[in-house]
């Protein structure tokens, strides 16, 4: 699995540390930098590869919008996404006319945080290909939340991607398996997990079944209907 390196500037060292642990319950992400002012990030950007940043927009040295400019200025191949307290309009337009994934306000929770990270392994995989159709783009274009659930028939709160990471795990594992395993595949929580899986038994693309442990203890496994 490819690794996606990721820098988190933020000057609250609470906040960085919640962030790190976020990042860390998906597979494929490392954390190879925390940044305390915008001028640290720059540093970090400058002498590492980073394929992620992670940015609040009130930092002791520069705002956001400054540290944006410089990044796209010196040209460094990194996608941004902007957690932050800022939810001023005029601040929240300039930062998005420079270019970032993803802007959320916080507080952000940890599902919330897993659906933006979500979107840039979307983003960097439709662009391994040379070319990209119409629908694709208006995928990556016209992101909105309700839209995909309703699209594809999902109740209310549920999301099409993280549907699609908890499928994922029946595909490439034919065998029966239990919540928690399937919980540390994903880096779902243990409750989202639990969610899908009930929807997908009752719309019958899995089955469930009842097992017993070495010490007889009772478990439900899952697998493909």
């Amino acid at each position: 699995m490819e690794e996606y390196s990721v820098l988190i500037a933020e000057d609250d060292f609470r906040v960085s540390s919640i962030w790190k642990e976020f990042t860390l319950t998906i597979p494929g992400f490392t954390v190879t930098g925390e940044a305390r002012n915008g001028n640290d990030a720059l540093g970090h950007l400058a002498n590492h590869e980073t394929d992620l940043l992670i940015m609040d927009v009130y930092m002791p040295d520069m705002d956001g919008v400054q540290l944006l400019y410089e990044i796209r200025n010196r040209r460094f191949l990194t996608d941004v996404i902007v957690i932050t307290a800022a939810k001023e309009s005029k601040i929240i337009q300039r930062i998005m006319r420079l270019g970032v994934l993803d802007y959320i306000i916080k507080p952000c929770a940890l599902e919330r945080y897993q659906l933006s990270l979500n979107r840039f392994l979307t983003f960097r995989r439709c662009f391994v290909k040379e070319e990209l159709e119409q629908n694709e783009l208006d995928e990556l274009i016209h992101w909105k939340l309700e839209q995909r659930s309703e699209s594809k028939g999902l109740p209310k709160g549920m999301q099409e991607i993280t549907m699609e990471r908890v499928m994922s795990c029946f595909d490439q594992n034919p065998y029966a398996r239990g919540a928690e395993e399937i919980t540390r595949s994903t880096g779902l929580s243990l409750a989202t997990v639990q969610r899908y899986l009930r929807y997908l038994v009752e719309v019958n693309l899995i089955k469930k079944e009842l097992t017993y442990g070495s010490q007889g203890r009772p478990e439900h496994k899952y697998s493909k209907a």
